[in-house]
Formats: structure tokens, sequence, C-alpha cells
């Protein structure tokens, strides 16, 4: 943590100046740069703003190796100065402000999409399923595969063997998955006849990638969010 005279000294050195020249574009005398230097006095702001000139530096290139300094309460009497640190310390606080309003959007964003993924609201993973013995013909009832016998007109034993293979050899199951219930059965109209589609007591669970990715990703914004809020006072420290 340098001071003003320290940091004079060093940058006066780097342009390889003796007192007496650097003295003389500053537009000083060599006795009162050598007070500068020593921290013995402290410039104007006329002053200041000529040496500033005479170094080739903005302020805030002049002020970044003393933006900690202890001599802070010296350096504020010089008024350029004074209003360079109040400039930080704005910027700091919108800064803050910045990074608070982030935090907590990413926590909110992160626990919305967790509980979006866990939810199953955007991929649905939960459906029912249908199933359908065969196709029934067109001149017989939906209930035929479990009622053939009542619809016999002639159940003598040889006509119900035929009857039974003929019914055994039309069974075709096709099952269906519907992600909203549509009730306990549909008819749907296929080559040949229709097949009446029966629903299963209970519904069938599918996970869904993008479910897992949307936990996922909702866990790392809100912890990445908790972090930044953690270290935010670190992050925009203001020197004293």
């Amino acid at each position: 943590m340098s001071t003003l005279g320290q940091q004079l000294k060093q940058l006066r050195n780097d342009k390889k100046l003796s007192q007496p020249e650097f003295a003389q574009q500053v537009g000083i005398e060599q006795s009162y740069l050598s007070k500068l230097e020593n921290d013995k006095s402290i410039p104007s702001n006329e002053i200041f703003r000529a040496l500033l000139i005479a170094l080739n530096l903005s302020i805030d290139e002049f002020m970044k190796p003393l933006v900690s300094s202890h001599d802070k309460a010296r350096l504020m009497q010089i008024p350029d100065v004074e209003q360079w640190y109040k400039n930080k310390a704005v910027s700091t606080s919108v800064t803050q402000r910045k990074l608070i309003y982030l935090a907590m959007f990413l926590i909110s964003f992160g626990c919305a999409l967790f509980y979006a993924g866990h939810k199953n609201y955007v991929f649905n993973e939960r459906f029912y399923e249908y199933r359908s013995i065969g196709i029934i013909k067109n001149d017989e009832p939906l209930n035929v595969f479990k009622h053939w016998k009542d619809y016999m007109l002639d159940p003598s034993g040889e006509n119900r063997t035929a009857k039974l293979r003929e019914m055994l050899a039309r069974r075709v199951e096709l099952f269906k998955l519907m992600d909203e219930y549509v009730g306990e059965s549909f008819v749907e109209d296929v080559e040949g006849g229709k097949r009446v589609y029966n629903a299963n007591e209970l519904p069938r669970t599918l996970s869904h990638a993008g479910n897992s990715w949307f936990e996922f990703i909702g866990i790392f914004a809100a912890v990445f969010g908790l972090v930044l809020a953690v270290l935010e006072p670190k992050l925009t420290r203001q020197p004293h």
C-alpha cells in the first residue's frame, strides 16, 4: 500500500527523471517536489493535475496503486482525488446491487427450474396404458373377445371349439401410451374393423431426461446464486 509520495517517486524514477527535471516539467520547485515525495506536503488540486499531465497518466492510472492506501485521509484533501473515491464508492454500490439482484434471480430461477423438473411440468412422465385384445369386425359387438360364447347361435361342442380357435387366432394385442386419461376405454377404427382399448388400472411412470436436466440446472443455478450472495461482500469490499 503506497503513499502519494512513494507513488510520485516511483513514477518519476520509471521515467528516469531527476527531481530537478521532473519539477521543471510540473512547474514547481525541486524543494516542494522533495516534500511531496517524502509525504511532508499534499499538493493542491492544480498541482495534482499538473503532476498527472507531466506523468502522462489519468487519475485512474495514478490512483490504482493507491486504492487501498492507508494515506487515504490525506489523499482526500485533494478535491479530484476525493471525487475519485466518491465515484469509486458509487460504482461499488452499483456493482453490489447488481450482484445481489443476480444472486436473487439465480436462486429464484434455480428453485423454479428444479420444481418444474421435479413436478414434471414441462416433460410429462405419467402415462396411461391402454390395451386392445384384437380387431373386432364391424358386425360384432365391442365385447366379443370376452363374451363370444354369449353370441353363438349354435353353441354345440364342435362349433364352440371352432369359435374358440378363431378367437384365439384373432388375438393380436396392442398397447397405447396416452399422456392423459381419456376414459376407461376408447374405440379406434382400423382396417378390417375396429379396436377397443381398455385402460389398465394404474398409470405408468416413464422417466424423461429433460426433467433430470431441469433439476440439475436448477440446483446448479440456486447453489451458484447462494455462493455469489455469500461472496458478494468480498467481491465488492471497499478499501479503508
